[in-house]
């Protein structure tokens, strides 16, 4: 097993990276925290009968009550409406502050169960169970936690760009503002158990490939070239190296918002492409899952760093190529209107007045922030995934 300390003002905690990690979450919660009687297992539908039934058990036999809560995960789903769900079953099963709140899935219900349990009661204690990649190296770490909020948007209705092509997918006639709701509350305990990564979908195994590439991006020219040396023991699920995959990944989300944990400076760099992926996303989240319009948002990042002058040499990197050979998407997957990429990346919650702020690279390892890109840089993203 590998661990990871995270500091945080609101009390360090651990992440613990292995294999077989599941059936010691009871004995762990009740040496961390013994005065929990309940344990919420707010768990994602994709693994309530498998995995979970795991956990489950071994709360049980640490004594604590079980309460099991099943979610369906998707973005849309990400809500208010599914939190408030949460704190009325938290208190109608008489949870109390000092209980403990379980995430157990990817990212959606992560996001979802860690706001209800910094909100329930004015927090109450999570430990984090990610059963995706995506969620081990970075949706589980840091503290952050949000839902979406719905707006109706009908210059999406109006503004599809079809091409005279047939079959194309249709944009879906909301738009979601991504995680414009949220709190940061640390959690007491993450523990990710790479098993779980074997039942995954070859899809949803991809998407966490995309997050770990933008680490290796923040990281250092090493950690990219371990990404493709090590791709084929990678898609074989060889557990030692996906232990060290993740084990990785997570040091760099870990190192970043230790130093950074209100976001004030550095954790924005994490932010690494994600504001094309959130405009993707926002537009097309019933197609492209959050990994696919990550693995965009680098391409168009690489080129918007290129345009903006402050990494000449970015096509010798072959960000494109890289991404391609992990068999993540580097185009879009259907005609978009320009304009409302446009739109929706200056509707991103890190944004300042209407300006569109970037994350963009000087180099591999050195990240920047730039506050107000211009028409020309963002144009230069954009051109780079076909929209």
């Amino acid at each position: 097993m590998q661990s990871i300390s995270v500091q945080s003002a609101q009390g360090n905690y651990d992440i613990h990276v292995g294999d077989a990690l599941l059936q010691r979450v009871g004995a762990t919660i009740a040496q961390k925290m013994p005065k929990a009687r309940v344990a919420m297992l707010v768990v994602d539908q994709a693994v309530a009968h498998t995995w979970a039934r795991e956990v489950e058990a071994s709360l049980a036999a640490a004594g604590l009550r079980v309460v099991t809560h099943v979610v369906h995960a998707s973005e849309d789903n990400k809500s208010t409406a599914q939190v408030e769900n949460l704190w009325q079953c938290m208190l109608a099963q008489r949870v109390q502050r000092g209980d403990v709140l379980c995430a157990m899935g990817g990212g959606i219900v992560g996001d979802m169960a860690a706001f209800a349990a910094g909100t329930y009661m004015r927090g109450i204690a999570t430990v984090m169970i990610p059963t995706t990649l995506l969620a081990m190296v970075d949706a589980a770490i840091g503290g952050k936690s949000a839902v979406n909020l719905a707006m109706p948007s009908p210059a999406l209705d109006t503004s599809f760009q079809s091409g005279g092509g047939q079959g194309l997918p249709q944009i879906s006639r909301q738009y979601l503002a991504k995680n414009m709701a949220g709190i940061i509350c640390a959690p007491a305990w993450v523990v990710s158990d790479v098993r779980t990564l074997s039942t995954l979908s070859t899809r949803e195994f991809r998407c966490g490939l995309a997050e770990c590439f933008k680490h290796a991006l923040l990281a250092d020219e090493p950690m990219l070239g371990w990404l493709q040396t090590h791709s084929q023991g990678l898609r074989a699920m060889d557990p030692a190296r996906l232990i060290e995959l993740v084990h990785r990944s997570a040091c760099v989300k870990a190192a970043i918002v230790s130093r950074d944990e209100r976001e004030q400076g550095e954790r924005a760099h994490l932010n690494l492409g994600h504001t094309f992926a959130h405009a993707i996303e926002s537009m097309l989240h019933e197609q492209v899952h959050h990994g696919e319009a990550v693995s965009m948002g680098l391409v168009a990042m690489a080129a918007a760093s290129q345009a903006a002058g402050w990494w000449p040499e970015a096509n010798f990197f072959h960000i494109s190529k890289r991404l391609a050979d992990l068999e993540l998407p580097i185009k879009l997957p259907c005609a978009v209107d320009r304009v409302q990429l446009q739109n929706a990346m200056k509707r991103d919650k890190k944004g300042q007045s209407g300006a569109v702020r970037l994350v963009l690279l000087k180099g591999v390892g050195c990240p920047g922030v730039l506050d107000a890109a211009s028409e020309q840089v963002i144009n230069a993203g954009l051109d780079a995934i076909g929209a």
